[in-house]
């Protein structure tokens, strides 16, 4: 449910967004994080952040002391509404890389869904999120490092070939 506030908050991301690029370019700092990949059969939970045109996941910089599935719990709670304690989140892929002007190790941790949970939005920092078959998400503009592991996602995932029971 959208407020008359929203569009105005979403403005103030864009440019918060901005002056941290700016902050970055300077400093070139190094960061670390956790995006969330939650999964339903081949189908991934992707979302659309306010201040960006690329599709991403779930997640963000991991707090102090906090390991990456604790991260990714928390990031799954503020920005799509889901509880989920850090035992469900398994780590599967890590990525080191410089991306918008950071030296930024991403770890990615994946939850298992078996039917589409309800997705609770700001419309603020969040603006859309579905799930997708992973062979479309693949076509679609993403974040660099979620694309790098969506395609190692959908090879751990794809259904191999029929064996032949043949005599």
């Amino acid at each position: 449910m959208s407020s008359l506030v929203d569009p105005f908050v979403r403005v103030a991301y864009r440019g918060a967004y901005n002056l941290a690029l700016v902050w970055w370019f300077v400093r070139r700092p190094t960061t670390e994080g956790t995006l969330v990949g939650v999964w339903r059969g081949r189908e991934v939970l992707l979302l659309q952040n306010s201040y960006r045109r690329d599709f991403s996941l779930p997640g963000g910089g991991q707090d102090p002391g906090e390991s990456p599935a604790q991260t990714g719990s928390r990031e799954l709670r503020e920005e799509v509404g889901l509880h989920v304690p850090p035992e469900r989140l398994r780590p599967v892929f890590v990525s080191q890389n410089r991306y918008v002007y950071k030296h930024d190790t991403c770890h990615f941790v994946e939850l298992e869904v078996e039917t589409e949970p309800p997705l609770v939005l700001d419309h603020r920092e969040v603006v859309w999120a579905r799930f997708i078959d992973v062979d479309t998400a693949l076509r679609l503009p993403l974040v660099r490092v979620v694309r790098e592991y969506l395609e190692d996602a959908a090879r751990r995932r794809a259904t191999p070939p029929p064996r032949d029971v043949t005599p």
